[in-house]
Protein backbone atom coordinates (compact mmCIF):
# COMPACT_ATOMS: atom_id res chain seq x y z
CA UNK A 1 0.00 0.00 0.00
CA UNK A 2 1.18 3.64 -1.32
CA UNK A 3 0.79 6.14 2.10
CA UNK A 4 0.88 9.48 2.32
CA UNK A 5 2.32 10.90 5.33
CA UNK A 6 0.65 14.23 6.31
CA UNK A 7 2.73 16.30 8.93
CA UNK A 8 2.07 20.12 10.13
CA UNK A 9 3.04 22.50 12.60
CA UNK A 10 2.02 26.13 12.85
CA UNK A 11 3.73 27.73 15.74
CA UNK A 12 6.83 27.31 17.76
CA UNK A 13 4.87 26.63 20.72
CA UNK A 14 3.83 23.29 18.96
CA UNK A 15 7.18 22.29 18.42
CA UNK A 16 7.66 23.06 22.64
CA UNK A 17 4.96 20.46 23.30
CA UNK A 18 6.58 17.69 21.31
CA UNK A 19 4.54 18.43 18.33
CA UNK A 20 7.61 19.00 16.05
CA UNK A 21 7.43 18.06 12.11
CA UNK A 22 10.54 15.43 12.88
CA UNK A 23 8.14 13.98 15.43
CA UNK A 24 5.04 13.47 13.83
CA UNK A 25 7.26 12.12 11.13
CA UNK A 26 9.23 9.42 13.34
CA UNK A 27 5.91 8.56 14.88
CA UNK A 28 4.21 7.85 11.32
CA UNK A 29 7.49 6.48 9.74
CA UNK A 30 7.19 3.68 12.94
CA UNK A 31 3.50 2.78 11.73
CA UNK A 32 4.03 2.13 8.53
CA UNK A 33 7.10 -0.41 9.36
CA UNK A 34 4.86 -1.94 11.45
CA UNK A 35 2.67 -3.18 8.69
CA UNK A 36 3.40 -5.41 6.02
CA UNK A 37 3.33 -4.17 2.54
CA UNK A 38 2.97 -0.89 3.23
CA UNK A 39 5.47 1.92 1.86
CA UNK A 40 5.93 5.42 2.07
CA UNK A 41 4.87 6.74 -1.39
CA UNK A 42 5.15 10.66 -0.25
CA UNK A 43 5.24 13.28 2.63
CA UNK A 44 3.87 16.43 2.76
CA UNK A 45 4.89 18.96 5.11
CA UNK A 46 2.86 22.42 5.78
CA UNK A 47 5.18 24.17 8.24
CA UNK A 48 4.30 27.13 9.80
CA UNK A 49 0.77 27.42 8.21
CA UNK A 50 -2.44 26.98 10.30
CA UNK A 51 -5.54 24.39 9.74
CA UNK A 52 -7.25 27.65 9.22
CA UNK A 53 -5.43 28.35 5.89
CA UNK A 54 -7.42 26.83 3.10
CA UNK A 55 -4.63 27.20 0.80
CA UNK A 56 -2.10 24.62 2.83
CA UNK A 57 0.30 24.05 -0.46
CA UNK A 58 1.56 20.60 0.90
CA UNK A 59 -2.30 19.84 1.30
CA UNK A 60 -3.20 20.74 -2.01
CA UNK A 61 -0.24 18.70 -3.20
CA UNK A 62 -1.71 15.54 -1.11
CA UNK A 63 -5.10 15.88 -2.61
CA UNK A 64 -3.79 16.48 -6.81
CA UNK A 65 -1.61 12.67 -5.37
CA UNK A 66 -5.01 11.58 -4.36
CA UNK A 67 -6.27 12.85 -7.93
CA UNK A 68 -3.71 10.86 -10.16
CA UNK A 69 -4.05 8.27 -8.32
CA UNK A 70 -0.65 7.94 -6.05
CA UNK A 71 -1.20 7.06 -3.23
CA UNK A 72 -3.31 4.82 -1.14
CA UNK A 73 -3.58 5.51 2.10
CA UNK A 74 -3.61 8.86 3.98
CA UNK A 75 -2.10 8.97 7.90
CA UNK A 76 -1.58 11.85 10.24
CA UNK A 77 -0.66 11.81 13.90
CA UNK A 78 -3.68 14.23 15.17
CA UNK A 79 -6.56 14.92 13.67
CA UNK A 80 -6.12 18.35 13.66
CA UNK A 81 -2.98 18.65 12.11
CA UNK A 82 -5.27 17.93 8.74
CA UNK A 83 -8.85 19.05 9.23
CA UNK A 84 -10.42 22.73 10.25
CA UNK A 85 -13.20 21.58 11.54
CA UNK A 86 -15.83 18.89 11.73
CA UNK A 87 -17.45 19.18 8.35
CA UNK A 88 -14.15 20.19 6.90
CA UNK A 89 -13.40 15.96 8.18
CA UNK A 90 -16.55 14.62 6.83
CA UNK A 91 -16.46 16.15 3.49
CA UNK A 92 -12.97 15.33 2.63
CA UNK A 93 -13.00 11.82 4.58
CA UNK A 94 -16.17 11.29 2.26
CA UNK A 95 -13.89 11.87 -0.70
CA UNK A 96 -10.84 9.46 0.24
CA UNK A 97 -14.26 7.02 0.64
CA UNK A 98 -15.20 7.91 -3.00
CA UNK A 99 -12.19 7.29 -4.00
CA UNK A 100 -10.90 4.13 -1.96
CA UNK A 101 -8.83 5.97 0.12
CA UNK A 102 -7.69 4.49 3.44
CA UNK A 103 -7.55 6.63 6.03
CA UNK A 104 -5.29 6.77 9.41
CA UNK A 105 -4.94 8.57 12.56
CA UNK A 106 -2.41 7.50 14.97
CA UNK A 107 -3.92 9.45 17.89
CA UNK A 108 -7.43 7.22 18.72
CA UNK A 109 -6.24 4.44 16.49
CA UNK A 110 -8.62 6.07 13.94
CA UNK A 111 -9.02 4.16 10.42
CA UNK A 112 -12.37 5.36 8.26
CA UNK A 113 -11.97 1.56 6.13
CA UNK A 114 -14.33 0.08 9.03
CA UNK A 115 -17.99 1.66 10.00
CA UNK A 116 -17.15 1.85 13.53
CA UNK A 117 -14.01 3.78 12.67
CA UNK A 118 -15.58 6.31 10.77
CA UNK A 119 -18.41 7.16 13.63
CA UNK A 120 -15.49 6.90 16.16
CA UNK A 121 -13.54 9.41 14.15
CA UNK A 122 -16.26 11.75 13.63
CA UNK A 123 -17.10 12.15 17.07
CA UNK A 124 -13.08 12.59 17.80
CA UNK A 125 -13.11 15.63 14.78
CA UNK A 126 -16.04 17.19 16.94
CA UNK A 127 -14.29 16.86 20.26
CA UNK A 128 -10.78 17.83 18.61
CA UNK A 129 -12.81 20.95 16.89
CA UNK A 130 -14.44 21.64 20.45
CA UNK A 131 -11.11 21.74 21.96
CA UNK A 132 -9.21 23.97 19.22
CA UNK A 133 -12.17 26.04 19.35
CA UNK A 134 -11.51 26.71 23.48
CA UNK A 135 -8.06 26.89 23.21
CA UNK A 136 -8.40 29.91 20.62
CA UNK A 137 -11.25 31.22 22.34
CA UNK A 138 -8.74 31.33 25.61
CA UNK A 139 -6.25 33.15 23.99
CA UNK A 140 -8.30 35.82 22.62
CA UNK A 141 -9.46 36.52 25.55
CA UNK A 142 -5.87 37.20 26.44
CA UNK A 143 -5.21 39.20 23.82
CA UNK A 144 -8.42 41.17 24.21
CA UNK A 145 -7.20 42.06 28.02
CA UNK A 146 -4.01 42.80 27.49
CA UNK A 147 -4.85 45.31 24.09
CA UNK A 148 -7.69 47.01 26.73
CA UNK A 149 -4.59 47.39 29.46
CA UNK A 150 -2.90 49.16 26.38
CA UNK A 151 0.01 46.44 26.34
CA UNK A 152 1.25 45.45 22.79
CA UNK A 153 0.63 41.77 21.55
CA UNK A 154 3.37 40.92 20.19
CA UNK A 155 4.44 40.40 16.63
CA UNK A 156 7.25 42.09 14.34
CA UNK A 157 7.05 45.75 16.35
CA UNK A 158 6.17 48.29 13.69
CA UNK A 159 8.85 50.84 11.45
CA UNK A 160 9.91 52.82 13.95
CA UNK A 161 9.78 50.59 16.94
CA UNK A 162 11.88 47.82 18.20
CA UNK A 163 10.63 45.30 20.99
CA UNK A 164 13.06 45.36 24.34
CA UNK A 165 11.93 42.78 27.28
CA UNK A 166 8.39 42.84 26.34
CA UNK A 167 8.62 46.31 25.97
CA UNK A 168 8.08 49.24 23.11
CA UNK A 169 10.57 50.99 22.39
CA UNK A 170 11.45 53.89 19.47
CA UNK A 171 14.24 53.74 17.17
CA UNK A 172 15.51 56.91 17.20
CA UNK A 173 16.86 56.55 13.05
CA UNK A 174 13.44 55.05 11.96
CA UNK A 175 11.39 57.64 14.19
CA UNK A 176 12.52 60.17 12.02
CA UNK A 177 12.43 58.70 8.76
CA UNK A 178 7.98 58.30 10.46
CA UNK A 179 8.25 62.24 10.79
CA UNK A 180 9.45 62.96 7.29
CA UNK A 181 6.68 60.62 5.82
CA UNK A 182 4.19 62.61 7.61
CA UNK A 183 5.51 66.18 7.26
CA UNK A 184 5.67 65.08 3.25
CA UNK A 185 2.71 64.10 3.23
CA UNK A 186 1.08 67.23 4.48
CA UNK A 187 3.52 68.91 2.10
CA UNK A 188 2.58 67.92 -1.13
CA UNK A 189 -0.50 65.53 -0.31
CA UNK A 190 0.61 62.61 -3.03
CA UNK A 191 2.41 59.23 -1.33
CA UNK A 192 3.48 58.83 -4.43
CA UNK A 193 6.22 61.75 -3.76
CA UNK A 194 7.02 60.49 -0.31
CA UNK A 195 7.84 56.72 -2.28
CA UNK A 196 9.85 58.58 -5.34
CA UNK A 197 11.54 61.06 -2.77
CA UNK A 198 12.66 57.66 -0.22
CA UNK A 199 13.61 55.57 -3.19
CA UNK A 200 15.52 58.33 -5.53
CA UNK A 201 17.48 59.41 -2.31
CA UNK A 202 18.68 55.91 -1.33
CA UNK A 203 16.67 55.06 1.88
CA UNK A 204 15.49 51.62 2.69
CA UNK A 205 12.93 50.09 4.45
CA UNK A 206 13.46 47.98 7.48
CA UNK A 207 14.35 45.00 4.94
CA UNK A 208 16.43 46.84 2.90
CA UNK A 209 13.75 47.10 -0.15
CA UNK A 210 12.61 50.17 -2.13
CA UNK A 211 9.39 51.69 -0.86
CA UNK A 212 5.84 51.21 -2.09
CA UNK A 213 2.33 53.28 -2.03
CA UNK A 214 1.54 50.82 0.08
CA UNK A 215 4.05 50.44 2.86
CA UNK A 216 3.98 54.01 3.43
CA UNK A 217 0.09 54.24 3.13
CA UNK A 218 0.26 51.89 5.95
CA UNK A 219 2.45 54.02 7.93
CA UNK A 220 -0.30 57.10 7.19
CA UNK A 221 -3.37 55.10 8.83
CA UNK A 222 -1.81 53.42 11.58
CA UNK A 223 -2.76 54.97 15.09
CA UNK A 224 -0.08 52.86 16.79
CA UNK A 225 2.12 56.01 16.05
CA UNK A 226 0.46 58.54 18.27
CA UNK A 227 -0.01 56.27 21.22
CA UNK A 228 -2.72 54.22 20.12
CA UNK A 229 -3.19 50.29 21.03
CA UNK A 230 -5.73 48.56 18.56
CA UNK A 231 -6.65 45.20 18.53
CA UNK A 232 -9.82 42.93 16.67
CA UNK A 233 -9.46 45.25 13.55
CA UNK A 234 -10.48 41.74 11.55
CA UNK A 235 -11.74 38.51 12.80
CA UNK A 236 -12.46 34.73 11.12
CA UNK A 237 -15.45 33.78 10.23
CA UNK A 238 -16.77 29.93 10.74
CA UNK A 239 -15.13 28.95 7.50
CA UNK A 240 -11.84 30.79 8.36
CA UNK A 241 -12.16 33.91 5.92
CA UNK A 242 -11.54 37.27 7.69
CA UNK A 243 -13.79 40.02 7.96
CA UNK A 244 -13.80 43.44 9.39
CA UNK A 245 -15.31 44.01 13.26
CA UNK A 246 -17.07 46.39 13.99
CA UNK A 247 -16.04 47.05 16.88
CA UNK A 248 -12.18 47.08 17.51
CA UNK A 249 -10.56 47.65 20.38
CA UNK A 250 -8.70 51.11 20.33
CA UNK A 251 -6.76 52.13 23.66
CA UNK A 252 -3.92 54.68 24.95
CA UNK A 253 -0.87 52.40 24.27
CA UNK A 254 2.16 51.85 27.24
CA UNK A 255 4.38 52.70 24.53
CA UNK A 256 6.12 56.13 23.77
CA UNK A 257 3.98 58.27 20.55
CA UNK A 258 6.31 59.13 17.59
CA UNK A 259 4.01 61.59 16.33
CA UNK A 260 1.05 64.09 17.97
CA UNK A 261 -2.78 63.09 17.89
CA UNK A 262 -3.36 66.06 15.95
CA UNK A 263 -0.90 65.75 13.10
CA UNK A 264 -2.35 61.90 12.43
CA UNK A 265 -5.91 63.66 12.40
CA UNK A 266 -4.97 66.21 9.84
CA UNK A 267 -3.80 63.68 7.49
CA UNK A 268 -6.50 61.27 7.96
CA UNK A 269 -8.50 64.33 6.90
CA UNK A 270 -6.30 64.52 3.67
CA UNK A 271 -6.24 60.79 3.28
CA UNK A 272 -10.37 61.00 3.16
CA UNK A 273 -10.42 63.85 0.46
CA UNK A 274 -8.28 62.60 -2.08
CA UNK A 275 -10.05 58.47 -1.71
CA UNK A 276 -13.40 60.99 -2.78
CA UNK A 277 -11.65 62.98 -5.84
CA UNK A 278 -9.81 60.08 -7.18
CA UNK A 279 -10.87 58.16 -10.54
CA UNK A 280 -11.46 55.02 -11.19
CA UNK A 281 -9.38 54.96 -14.27
CA UNK A 282 -8.47 51.77 -15.45
CA UNK A 283 -12.04 50.52 -16.08
CA UNK A 284 -11.82 52.42 -19.52
CA UNK A 285 -8.79 51.27 -20.62
CA UNK A 286 -9.25 48.25 -22.76
CA UNK A 287 -5.85 47.07 -22.12
CA UNK A 288 -5.59 47.38 -18.16
CA UNK A 289 -4.13 43.73 -16.67
CA UNK A 290 -2.17 42.52 -19.78
CA UNK A 291 0.08 45.30 -20.87
CA UNK A 292 3.55 44.99 -19.16
CA UNK A 293 6.64 47.16 -19.68
CA UNK A 294 9.69 45.46 -21.05
CA UNK A 295 12.41 47.31 -19.29
CA UNK A 296 11.44 45.89 -15.94
CA UNK A 297 8.72 43.18 -16.28
CA UNK A 298 5.97 45.44 -14.02
CA UNK A 299 2.25 45.86 -15.40
CA UNK A 300 1.27 49.16 -17.14
CA UNK A 301 -1.45 51.45 -16.11
CA UNK A 302 -4.05 53.47 -17.93
CA UNK A 303 -3.69 57.23 -17.06
CA UNK A 304 -4.55 60.46 -18.12
CA UNK A 305 -2.13 63.38 -17.94
CA UNK A 306 -3.80 66.75 -18.62
CA UNK A 307 -2.08 69.79 -20.05
CA UNK A 308 -3.13 72.97 -21.75
CA UNK A 309 -6.58 71.68 -21.95
CA UNK A 310 -5.88 68.82 -23.84
CA UNK A 311 -6.30 65.36 -21.98
CA UNK A 312 -3.34 62.95 -23.36
CA UNK A 313 -3.87 59.09 -21.95
CA UNK A 314 -0.96 56.38 -21.87
CA UNK A 315 0.29 53.54 -20.17
CA UNK A 316 2.38 53.82 -17.85
CA UNK A 317 4.76 51.23 -15.74
CA UNK A 318 3.67 50.51 -12.47
CA UNK A 319 7.12 49.82 -11.77
CA UNK A 320 8.18 53.41 -12.12
CA UNK A 321 4.82 55.07 -10.89
CA UNK A 322 5.18 53.13 -8.00
CA UNK A 323 8.67 53.20 -6.62
CA UNK A 324 10.36 55.90 -9.07
CA UNK A 325 13.59 55.64 -11.15
CA UNK A 326 15.09 53.27 -9.00
CA UNK A 327 12.94 50.76 -10.50
CA UNK A 328 12.66 51.59 -13.77
CA UNK A 329 12.94 55.02 -16.17
CA UNK A 330 9.56 55.49 -16.86
CA UNK A 331 8.65 53.62 -19.26
CA UNK A 332 4.96 55.27 -21.57
CA UNK A 333 3.25 54.64 -24.74
CA UNK A 334 -0.24 56.69 -25.57
CA UNK A 335 -3.03 54.90 -25.41
CA UNK A 336 -4.41 55.63 -28.95
CA UNK A 337 -1.27 54.42 -30.28
CA UNK A 338 -0.73 50.99 -28.36
CA UNK A 339 -4.80 50.37 -28.83
CA UNK A 340 -5.45 51.51 -32.42
CA UNK A 341 -2.45 48.59 -33.35
CA UNK A 342 -3.74 45.88 -31.46
CA UNK A 343 -7.23 46.61 -32.53
CA UNK A 344 -6.02 46.72 -36.32
CA UNK A 345 -3.69 43.62 -36.14
CA UNK A 346 -7.00 41.53 -35.01
CA UNK A 347 -9.37 42.56 -37.49
CA UNK A 348 -7.50 42.06 -39.96
CA UNK A 349 -5.98 38.29 -38.93
CA UNK A 350 -7.24 35.65 -41.39
CA UNK A 351 -6.06 31.90 -41.21
CA UNK A 352 -6.66 29.47 -44.28
CA UNK A 353 -9.66 27.37 -42.98
CA UNK A 354 -9.00 24.56 -44.80
CA UNK A 355 -5.43 23.84 -43.95
CA UNK A 356 -6.20 24.55 -40.74
CA UNK A 357 -9.27 21.80 -40.88
CA UNK A 358 -6.59 19.71 -42.10
CA UNK A 359 -4.21 20.14 -39.15
CA UNK A 360 -6.47 19.42 -36.23
CA UNK A 361 -7.08 15.95 -37.86
CA UNK A 362 -3.93 15.21 -37.94
CA UNK A 363 -3.14 16.27 -34.38
CA UNK A 364 -6.21 14.74 -33.59
CA UNK A 365 -5.30 11.36 -34.89
CA UNK A 366 -1.34 11.20 -33.72
CA UNK A 367 -3.24 11.68 -30.32
CA UNK A 368 -5.67 9.10 -30.55
CA UNK A 369 -3.11 6.42 -32.05
CA UNK A 370 -0.51 7.24 -29.13
CA UNK A 371 -2.39 7.89 -25.96
CA UNK A 372 -4.27 4.79 -25.18
CA UNK A 373 -0.59 2.59 -25.71
CA UNK A 374 1.23 5.52 -23.72
CA UNK A 375 -1.62 5.17 -20.25
CA UNK A 376 -1.18 1.66 -20.52
CA UNK A 377 2.57 1.80 -20.02
CA UNK A 378 2.20 3.92 -17.80
CA UNK A 379 0.45 1.60 -15.13
CA UNK A 380 2.62 -0.84 -15.91
CA UNK A 381 5.40 1.38 -15.01
CA UNK A 382 3.76 2.61 -11.49
CA UNK A 383 2.82 -0.80 -10.26
CA UNK A 384 6.08 -2.02 -11.38
CA UNK A 385 7.66 0.85 -9.25
CA UNK A 386 5.51 0.02 -6.27
CA UNK A 387 6.96 -3.43 -6.15
CA UNK A 388 10.44 -1.69 -6.22
CA UNK A 389 10.04 0.36 -3.03
CA UNK A 390 8.32 -2.64 -1.88
CA UNK A 391 11.89 -4.82 -2.39
CA UNK A 392 13.84 -1.80 -0.90
CA UNK A 393 11.92 -2.04 2.01
CA UNK A 394 12.48 -5.67 2.79
CA UNK A 395 16.65 -5.47 1.99
CA UNK A 396 16.25 -3.00 4.96
CA UNK A 397 14.38 -5.03 7.25
CA UNK A 398 16.96 -8.26 6.11
CA UNK A 399 19.49 -6.38 7.21
CA UNK A 400 18.62 -4.91 10.67
CA UNK A 401 17.31 -7.95 11.46
CA UNK A 402 21.03 -9.61 10.37
CA UNK A 403 20.18 -11.92 7.91
CA UNK A 404 22.45 -10.30 5.39
CA UNK A 405 25.54 -8.79 6.01
CA UNK A 406 26.26 -5.32 5.02
CA UNK A 407 28.01 -5.80 1.92
CA UNK A 408 25.16 -8.16 0.49
CA UNK A 409 22.91 -5.36 1.78
CA UNK A 410 24.58 -2.48 -0.04
CA UNK A 411 25.07 -4.45 -3.39
CA UNK A 412 21.16 -5.37 -3.29
CA UNK A 413 20.38 -1.76 -2.31
CA UNK A 414 22.36 0.00 -5.25
CA UNK A 415 20.51 -2.47 -7.67
CA UNK A 416 17.02 -1.65 -6.59
CA UNK A 417 17.88 2.07 -6.48
CA UNK A 418 19.17 2.03 -9.73
CA UNK A 419 15.90 -0.13 -11.18
CA UNK A 420 13.88 2.55 -9.06
CA UNK A 421 16.23 5.31 -11.14
CA UNK A 422 15.37 3.60 -14.45
CA UNK A 423 11.78 3.40 -14.01
CA UNK A 424 11.21 7.14 -12.46
CA UNK A 425 12.57 8.54 -16.08
CA UNK A 426 10.45 6.54 -17.88
CA UNK A 427 7.49 7.80 -16.13
CA UNK A 428 8.56 11.10 -16.11
CA UNK A 429 9.15 10.55 -20.22
CA UNK A 430 5.95 9.66 -20.33
CA UNK A 431 4.17 11.85 -18.50
CA UNK A 432 5.53 14.36 -20.34
CA UNK A 433 4.73 12.73 -23.87
CA UNK A 434 1.31 12.31 -22.42
CA UNK A 435 0.51 16.04 -20.80
CA UNK A 436 -2.26 17.41 -22.67
CA UNK A 437 -3.34 14.65 -25.29
CA UNK A 438 -6.91 14.36 -24.23
CA UNK A 439 -8.18 17.36 -26.25
CA UNK A 440 -10.49 18.62 -28.75
CA UNK A 441 -10.23 21.41 -31.24
CA UNK A 442 -12.24 23.63 -29.18
CA UNK A 443 -9.34 26.05 -27.87
CA UNK A 444 -8.06 26.39 -31.16
CA UNK A 445 -11.92 27.18 -32.99
CA UNK A 446 -12.39 29.58 -29.88
CA UNK A 447 -9.72 31.35 -30.45
CA UNK A 448 -10.40 31.96 -34.09
CA UNK A 449 -14.01 32.28 -33.53
CA UNK A 450 -12.87 35.69 -31.63
CA UNK A 451 -10.78 36.87 -34.39
CA UNK A 452 -14.31 36.55 -36.64
CA UNK A 453 -15.88 38.73 -33.93
CA UNK A 454 -13.25 41.01 -34.12
CA UNK A 455 -13.51 41.60 -37.64
CA UNK A 456 -17.33 41.37 -37.43
CA UNK A 457 -19.08 42.96 -34.45
CA UNK A 458 -16.11 44.90 -32.33
CA UNK A 459 -17.20 48.36 -33.71
CA UNK A 460 -20.98 47.51 -32.55
CA UNK A 461 -19.65 46.15 -29.15
CA UNK A 462 -19.80 48.65 -25.74
CA UNK A 463 -16.45 48.90 -23.60
CA UNK A 464 -16.56 46.06 -21.60
CA UNK A 465 -17.55 43.45 -24.30
CA UNK A 466 -14.72 44.57 -26.29
CA UNK A 467 -12.31 44.66 -23.56
CA UNK A 468 -13.35 41.01 -22.86
CA UNK A 469 -13.12 40.06 -26.54
CA UNK A 470 -10.08 41.46 -26.72
CA UNK A 471 -8.72 39.80 -23.55
CA UNK A 472 -9.95 36.12 -24.36
CA UNK A 473 -7.44 36.00 -27.62
CA UNK A 474 -4.36 38.42 -25.72
CA UNK A 475 -2.83 36.89 -22.52
CA UNK A 476 0.40 39.83 -22.75
CA UNK A 477 1.25 42.42 -24.81
CA UNK A 478 5.32 43.67 -24.12
CA UNK A 479 5.93 47.40 -24.86
CA UNK A 480 8.94 49.42 -24.64
CA UNK A 481 8.90 53.20 -26.49
CA UNK A 482 9.88 51.72 -29.86
CA UNK A 483 8.35 48.01 -29.92
CA UNK A 484 4.98 46.43 -29.48
CA UNK A 485 5.46 42.03 -28.73
CA UNK A 486 2.53 40.10 -28.31
CA UNK A 487 1.19 37.05 -30.01
CA UNK A 488 -2.16 34.86 -30.10
CA UNK A 489 -0.99 32.10 -27.88
CA UNK A 490 -1.22 28.14 -29.66
CA UNK A 491 -1.23 25.14 -27.07
CA UNK A 492 2.24 23.06 -27.47
CA UNK A 493 0.46 20.17 -28.56
CA UNK A 494 -0.93 22.28 -31.98
CA UNK A 495 2.52 23.58 -32.92
CA UNK A 496 4.23 20.65 -35.11
CA UNK A 497 1.23 20.58 -37.26
CA UNK A 498 0.04 23.77 -37.20
CA UNK A 499 4.35 24.60 -38.58
CA UNK A 500 3.97 21.71 -40.78
CA UNK A 501 0.83 23.82 -42.13
CA UNK A 502 2.32 27.44 -42.23
CA UNK A 503 -0.23 28.73 -39.94
CA UNK A 504 2.25 28.92 -36.80
CA UNK A 505 5.05 31.18 -36.16
CA UNK A 506 8.05 30.43 -33.87
CA UNK A 507 9.82 33.21 -32.06
CA UNK A 508 14.23 32.62 -32.72
CA UNK A 509 14.29 35.04 -29.85
CA UNK A 510 11.95 33.64 -27.01
CA UNK A 511 11.24 30.52 -28.20
CA UNK A 512 7.48 30.83 -27.97
CA UNK A 513 4.97 30.14 -30.68
CA UNK A 514 2.23 32.18 -32.09
CA UNK A 515 -0.34 32.13 -34.94
CA UNK A 516 0.56 34.17 -37.48
CA UNK A 517 -0.92 36.90 -38.20
CA UNK A 518 -1.83 37.68 -42.33
CA UNK A 519 -2.50 41.41 -42.83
Amino acid sequence: MRCGLYIRVSTDMQKEKGESLEVQLKRLKAYVDSKEDWIIAEIYKDAGISAKNTNRPEFSRMLEDIEQDKIDAILCTKLDRVFRNTKDFLNTTDDFEKRNIKFVCLEGSIDTSTPAGRVFSTMRAAFAQFERETTAERVRDVMRSRAEEGKWNGGISPFGYYSENKEIKINTEEAKVIKEIYALYLEHRSIRHIVHHFNAGGIKTRRGDLWSPTSIRRMLTNPFYYGIVTYSKRSHTYSGELKRNKKPIFSNGRHPPIISKELFDNVQTIIKEQSKEAPKANAKYLLTGIVYCTVCGSRMHGMANRRSRKVHKYYRCSGYLQKGIAKCKGNAIRVDNLEGSIIGDLKNFSVNSNRLKDALKEVTKINSDNSGVAKERLNCLRNRLAKIQIKKQKIFELYEEGNINKADFLSRKVLAEEEELLVNKEIEALENKTAGTDFDSYDLEHTLGLCKDMKEVYDELDLPDRKELIQGLLTEINVDKHDIKYSIPVQPKFISCLQDSGLFVKSSATGRGSLRLQT
